[in-house]
């Protein structure tokens, strides 16, 4: 059993295109590096494309690229190639969450970009409530910035 496995509902990853096809979730999100060679596992691009081109999805393709010197261990990483689709009529949660990782870039990750971001994607706010709580129940949250800050002002 993983962390996920506790959660009160099912997460959207794996299920991305049945939900959207469904009318049940308004936008999905896939980031790889790059450059990198392609990888439907990472990026379901062909699963994608024939509801893009039917007019049933929308798609938007962006790069950000990596500021200062990439790790060690990869060299030739520029950046990370981002994939979002969206239902038509919902390409506004494709600006938003591009805009809100921008504004993460600049002043870091927060609870708040964390609740956007559950919202453009399409989960409920009990479902981002549950989300945090089994982050910040997770070892590692002392070791991520915005959990960390968040469990102390949560005492």
């Amino acid at each position: 059993m993983n962390d996920f496995d506790a959660l009160p509902y099912d997460l959207h990853s794996g299920r991305e295109l049945e939900l959207m096809l469904l009318g049940v979730k308004p936008l999905a999100s896939f980031t790889d590096e790059y450059p990198a060679d392609p990888c439907e596992e990472i990026i379901p691009e062909a699963a994608f494309r024939p509801h893009v081109q039917s007019g049933k999805l929308e798609q938007r393709e962006y790069v950000e690229l990596l500021v200062g010197t990439p790790p060690q261990s990869r060299p030739d990483l520029k950046g990370f190639r981002c994939m979002l689709y969206s239902l038509p009529g919902e390409s506004w949660r494709m600006d938003a969450y591009i805009e809100m990782k921008a504004r993460a870039r600049v002043s870091g990750w927060s609870e708040e970009l964390e609740r956007l971001e559950g919202s453009l994607l399409g989960y409920e706010d009990w479902q981002t409530d549950a989300w945090i709580d089994m982050l910040l129940a997770r070892p590692q949250a002392k070791h991520v910035p915005w959990l960390a800050r968040l469990a102390r002002r949560l005492g």
